[in-house]
């Protein structure tokens, strides 16, 4: 369990989420809730990138916003990895 908390949009709320390339709520939640140990995350006070893979082993990328008065991460969009995220990914977990 990462420890992080996240929410997705709530319907009458916008920006809602935008998810790419045939990714689901339950992708952006098996990233989101993996150990922080299998994540890769970069961030300023409102803003959160996290990426990791999922079971199937898609690298996924998620993008999380949050207010000034929030401590819960809410979830912007969401999309597979690119061919650079993928490289940056692999270097990442072999100086760990």
């Amino acid at each position: 369990m990462s420890g992080l908390l996240w929410r997705m949009p709530q319907p009458d709320e916008s920006p809602q989420a935008t998810l790419r390339d045939g990714l689901t709520v339950a992708d952006v939640a098996e990233v989101l809730d993996r150990d922080e140990r299998l994540q890769l995350r970069a961030h300023n006070d409102l803003l959160l990138l996290v990426a990791a893979e999922t079971d199937a082993r898609v690298l996924v990328r998620v993008l999380l916003v949050r207010n000034d008065d929030s401590f819960v991460w809410r979830v912007h969009s969401a999309r597979a990895a690119s061919v650079t995220d993928r490289e940056h990914w692999i270097h990442r977990k072999d100086e760990r």
